[in-house]
């Protein structure tokens, strides 16, 4: 038998607080469950027992005696056996600052003190699910094979997919790419290649060429991070019937959406020209479900990006309560979900778990942040108490 034991069960939770009270009423619940608790008082105890076993989920307090739980977190997330493990921070202040340690640490999700059981079974089942969401693999339409020549290439036009709620294969390499399209191919819904004279001993277009002819019926983007020749260009559009999309002749949110344009015909992206930077606190409610919690780092002037374990359906309307980093008062938001992505566990495909929302009505104040941020030509109209979104 080596050292490191797997979890007997699927829901082995670690349950690390200082707090005798708690570890004991979460345990409690989690005994309920189905699941089989094990509580630490300190995060250098919970971090020894990952040479033993590898829980299925995490249940971090934030402030401990001793190591603090974003750090312990942040170990945790780098340990090479439990790397992938969801971590659920428990907080006392749902306060922006306190929430964005354990986003900084790396934790999937966050609850606020006291624990309500609703949203932690919540999140105890989205756990649980996440080996079957795996196995579903992505949504229909949203399947991408990215074949990056370049690496900021990739990593741009990757990171754009997955905010558009694409679920993306990644490619080094044209024996990795071809490798992956006979694997997924039923799973792919669109080919994106970059055709840079970076790949340096591969000719990217004869690549498109052996992958369109695997997967003929498959939307075929071709795209260039450097400047190539006329032949290049003549080639990709005798290939494709379409141009080649270059990304210096192009402002980058232009190129983005000249490839959603050929990868989802008719699909109108939330990612605006201009994302704005800003932390914040989002507690949202479906019309049959308990207030559960996310957080976001990233919003525009008409989406916002939310980090949860619990994301809701595609289509639902949500009513929020956004809090700002620096704001006391949370503000007012409605909104509809554009795409939703329960947690994944040992996909192959990449994609952030959480949801990518529409607002449709955001309060005065959320806007007036929002307007310092943005360009004038993309901000807020502070005459109205709420504005009406333009997707």
């Amino acid at each position: 038998m080596t050292i490191l034991e797997t979890a007997h069960t699927r829901d082995e939770v670690f349950v690390v607080d200082d707090s005798e009270a708690v570890r004991e009423m979460v345990c409690q619940h989690l005994s309920r469950l189905g699941c089989e608790p094990i509580p630490f008082d300190n995060g250098a105890a919970c971090l020894a027992e990952l040479g033993r076993r590898v829980p299925s989920m995490v249940l971090m307090d934030l402030r401990m005696e001793g190591m603090q739980g974003d750090e312990a977190c942040r170990r945790l997330k780098a340990h090479p056996n439990a790397g992938r493990v969801p971590v659920v921070m428990l907080t006392g202040a749902s306060a922006p600052h306190e929430v964005m340690l354990c986003s900084r640490a790396g934790a999937d999700d966050f609850l606020p003190k006291p624990v309500e059981f609703e949203a932690l079974t919540a999140k105890v089942l989205a756990v649980r699910a996440a080996r079957e969401h795996a196995r579903q693999g992505p949504p229909p339409g949203l399947g991408v094979l990215l074949v990056e020549g370049s690496r900021s290439m990739g990593a741009f036009l990757g990171g754009a997919l997955e905010h558009e709620g694409f679920h993306v294969l990644y490619a080094r390499h044209a024996v990795e790419a071809e490798a992956l399209a006979v694997a997924h191919g039923p799973r792919l819904d669109g080919l994106v290649v970059d055709v840079s004279r970076s790949f340096a001993f591969q000719d990217g277009l004869a690549l498109a060429s052996r992958l369109q002819k695997l997967m003929p019926r498959k939307p075929l983007v071709l795209v260039a991070g450097v400047e190539e020749s006329t032949d290049v260009h003549a080639r990709a559009r005798a290939l494709i019937n379409e141009p080649l999309l270059e990304r210096r002749m192009m402002a980058p949110d232009a190129l983005v959406a000249r490839v959603l344009e050929r990868l989802a015909p008719g699909v109108a992206p939330i990612r605006a020209a201009e994302r704005v930077p800003l932390f914040s606190v989002v507690e949202f409610t479906t019309r049959h479900g308990p207030p559960l919690t996310g957080f976001s780092s990233d919003a525009s002037p008409e989406a916002l990006f939310v980090r949860t374990l619990t994301p809701a359906r595609a289509g639902a309307r949500l009513t929020l309560r956004v809090t700002l980093a620096g704001q006391r008062i949370p503000s007012a938001v409605e909104a509809v979900v554009a795409w939703s992505n329960p947690l994944r566990r040992g996909a192959a495909f990449q994609a952030p778990t959480g949801m990518g929302l529409r607002l449709e009505r955001v309060d005065t104040v959320l806007a007036a942040q929002l307007q310092r941020f943005v360009p004038r030509a993309l901000g807020f109209s502070l005459a109205l108490p709420v504005r009406s979104s333009s997707f």
